[in-house]
């Protein structure tokens, strides 16, 4: 017997597969055979919902980034001070865990910046309003202007991520530069 999905339920299966895939072995070494095989699907499906791999990479993305938008949004809301909502935020193994599967190494490619940079504008769009928010505590809380908070916390974001890529930050220094900057 034949099932039947709707369209969405498809796609969403698809990039539920891809994303499994890619934490295991990366998507420069996953093929697009893997992820139609994995659905049962013939590969032109896959091509009629993604135009290139590329595109499934990005769709993986926007639901890691999601996924990271309800964690910052869950930590800015609970108690504590901003520092200990960010730190929550960033914790350094936390951070490792995300910054170091197959898939993330695969996007410090240099053939993919173009896909890296998608993810972190992906990030930015998803982080930065719970980020602005703890940024804005902590100034308050350390007697500074908060007007700027915005800026800080997507300077702070973007700097991040760029100096993750290029390997010169490592996760568990992300606090010990926001202290420097709030003191």
């Amino acid at each position: 017997m034949r099932i039947t999905k709707t369209p969405e339920e498809r796609k969403a299966e698809m990039v539920a597969i891809a994303s499994a895939l890619f934490a295991r072995q990366g998507f420069v070494r996953t093929s697009v055979s893997e992820i139609t095989d994995g659905a049962k699907v013939a590969k032109g499906l896959f091509y009629y919902y993604f135009t290139t791999k590329d595109e499934m990479v990005k769709s993986v993305v926007e639901g890691y980034c999601a996924y990271l938008e309800s964690e910052a949004n869950r930590i800015a809301s609970e108690a504590g001070t901003g520092r200990e909502k960010l730190a929550r935020l960033f914790s350094g193994d936390e951070w490792k865990k995300r910054f170091t599967s197959p898939m993330i190494e695969d996007l410090k490619l240099p053939q993919s910046m173009a896909v890296y940079c998608d993810m972190c504008d992906r990030m930015a769009d998803h982080l930065l309003p719970a980020m602005e928010k703890m940024v804005a505590q902590m100034l308050d809380e350390a007697g500074r202007p908060t007007q700027m908070a915005d800026q800080i916390a997507g300077t702070m974001l973007y700097g991040m991520l760029m100096m993750m890529r290029q390997n010169r930050l490592q996760p568990e220094n992300i606090m010990s530069m926001m202290d420097i900057m709030a003191n």
